[in-house]
């Protein structure tokens, strides 16, 4: 897996061209990033990053197994792909929590129920039976799951939904639903399959979809819980290079970019884990 892992670094490095051959090494900034809004976001920054001294060589990955595992056997010095529920979920799975930090919270995307089959949650309540396509992650299927009780077409047999998964779900009514777990990658070519499907933000992007315009049901934007956010190691975290990206992120190009880009499909954050 590593030599798949470096091979895969090294085309992506040799195919970019970021002009970055003046600056030293030690400015040298390898971030693994997932393709839409997160690497356009940091290609569109390349030349703010050079008037900072800072170079950077962007990996575009949409495998969500990948990019803490390179962080961690230091083959990159950031990633910038999960939101924060995500990111406490994989260091508590790889032990972790002492070695990688959030440096900043960038922005929101939001999860969205998508469908090809039917034009609105109404007519989907209507349907005796569903099949709903959801993340398998854990803490993304929570997130769908949480969405599909607010928009009224499941219920939890637990008055909390905390930490629920698919065995918990309780149909409405009637209505019988089953559940289908899919990589997020692969949702947006699954979701024809199925009666609706419940998608990340960036998938639903890379894929054609505005989830302001194309969505039958959004998440809440204003919650920060799922904040996406550049994640480094600890032990890095004061250096010259991550505290330039630090400020290559909180600056307003960020938010010009997004809503420039998006508009008004992503949100960004103010907030800084590491302010």
């Amino acid at each position: 897996m590593k030599k798949i892992l470096k091979f895969a670094w090294c085309v992506v490095v040799l195919c970019i061209a970021t002009g970055c051959h003046n600056l030293k090494s030690q400015n040298l900034l390898r971030i693994a990033a997932s393709p839409a809004p997160h690497a356009e976001l940091l290609y569109a920054l390349n030349e703010d990053a050079k008037a900072l001294g800072l170079c950077l060589k962007v990996l575009p990955l949409d495998d969500y197994r990948i990019p803490n595992r390179l962080l961690l056997d230091k083959q990159i010095d950031a990633n910038y792909f999960q939101h924060e529920e995500f990111f406490q979920d994989e260091c508590e799975r790889y032990n972790c929590v002492e070695e990688l930090v959030p440096l900043v919270r960038v922005h929101i995307e939001p999860m969205g129920l998508y469908s090809k089959k039917f034009s609105s949650v109404q007519e989907l309540r209507r349907k005796g039976k569903l099949t709903i396509a959801i993340p398998v992650d854990r803490t993304n299927s929570q997130r769908a799951l949480d969405l599909l009780e607010s928009c009224e077409l499941i219920s939890f047999k637990h008055t909390s939904s905390l930490n629920a998964t698919k065995r918990d779900v309780c149909t409405l009514g009637e209505r019988k639903i089953s559940i289908h777990e899919i990589a997020a990658p692969l949702l947006m070519s699954s979701f024809q399959d199925v009666d609706a499907a419940v998608i990340p933000g960036n998938f639903a992007i890379t894929g054609g979809l505005s989830p302001q315009e194309d969505s039958l049901w959004l998440e809440d934007f204003s919650t920060s819980k799922y904040a996406n956010i550049v994640v480094v190691r600890k032990e890095d975290l004061a250096t010259s290079k991550i505290q330039k990206l630090k400020q290559l992120l909180q600056s307003d190009r960020v938010r010009l970019f997004f809503e420039e880009t998006y508009k008004g499909n992503i949100l960004t954050t103010p907030l800084s884990p590491q302010s």
